[in-house]
């Protein structure tokens, strides 16, 4: 039996991270035009040429009119190839580090429950800590794994029509590494960090929270499905978007100037010169004196309406390939 639990650990792995890889990718694809549109409105001011124009556009629809006048519908999924190739592993490792992390918390509080003679019948659930810990663990992880593909992405995504500086994703690899060796794949990845620790480790405990909420809670049973073969309840499709709609806008929203300023320190080195490079400091201090403390908020728009598709397909799909390909079947729901 423990041959087979050894054997089956592997396959459980594999089966973990390509469902997190597959909903990562299908809902980034779903939301590139909303994530490219935040992208340029947040580094607009830094990259124009004309001064007098901070703004990428004066609202959404008119920066995705303006996109489209430039390079067709399919510019709004520009640089998503790229997105996808960082988004697949991101995802993988992300889900799969949460989930381990969560169960081994979980377990190692269970334990020293047990040696205190605490025999709760709740030992086996996670709490908002350990989801928030689990979360953060998960997040900088798959950030600091992933990071040189979301730095490619960025730099393909923000060139400005004829003055391209990369043929595509290869050459931008190949040109970056060159530029400062294996650390200039890393540019930028301090304030990126200060983004998706907290990011995941909000997103994470308030949907794990809301999640065990609406299971727990009888007034929200309309929203529950049981599964016919196991009779386990689980969310439906509405408590799912609910939940996932409800963490990603708040962990957007909190996070959301460190991401802007991530995104200003990745591409200063192709779009200024070397003596005006900023640190992560002197961004903010320079974008509140310029353009104002919403300047700090410039394309929060996007960013929060793709959310909803983007976690509506992500945690979805997640669920749902989670249950065809029957991973951890036996663990509590968290």
């Amino acid at each position: 039996e423990t041959s087979k639990m050894t054997e089956s650990r592997p396959v459980e792995a594999l089966k973990q991270l390509f469902c997190g890889g597959v909903s990562g990718s299908a809902a980034k694809t779903v939301t590139a035009p909303f994530s490219r549109l935040a992208i340029l409105f947040q580094v607009h001011s830094m990259v124009t040429t004309k001064e007098n124009r901070p703004k990428f556009a004066m609202s959404t629809f008119a920066g995705a009119q303006k996109i489209i006048g430039r390079g067709g519908y399919l510019a709004l999924w520009k640089g998503n190839g790229t997105s996808v190739i960082h988004r697949f592993p991101y995802s993988a490792i992300n889900f799969y580090c949460y989930e381990n992390t969560l169960d081994f918390l979980v377990g190692e509080r269970t334990k020293r429950r047990q040696a205190n003679g605490d025999d709760d019948d709740d030992s086996g659930s996670a709490s908002p800590l350990i989801r928030f810990i689990a979360g953060a663990s998960a997040g900088s992880t798959a950030c600091i794994a992933c990071y040189p593909l979301d730095l490619v992405r960025t730099r393909l995504i923000t060139e400005l029509p004829g003055r391209e500086h990369y043929k595509g994703i290869v050459d931008a690899s190949l040109k970056l590494s060159a530029l400062k060796v294996f650390f200039g794949l890393y540019s930028g990845l301090g304030p990126t960090l200060f983004v998706a620790v907290p990011n995941f480790a909000i997103s994470y405990s308030t949907y794990g929270t809301l999640k065990e909420y609406v299971l727990d809670d009888e007034k929200f049973y309309n929203l529950r499905k049981v599964d016919m073969a196991s009779g386990e309840e689980r969310l439906g499709f509405r408590a799912t978007l609910l939940c996932g709609a409800s963490s990603g806008m708040l962990s957007s929203f909190i996070t959301y100037p460190f991401d802007t300023i991530r995104r200003r320190m990745q591409i200063q080195n192709l779009h200024v010169e070397k003596d005006k490079w900023l640190t992560a400091r002197q961004h903010i201090v320079r974008i509140a004196s310029t353009e104002g403390f919403k300047g700090l908020y410039r394309g929060l728009t996007p960013e929060l309406m793709k959310v909803i598709p983007m976690v509506g397909t992500m945690f979805t799909c997640y669920e749902y390939l989670k249950r065809q390909l029957r991973v951890g079947e036996k663990k509590r729901n968290r």
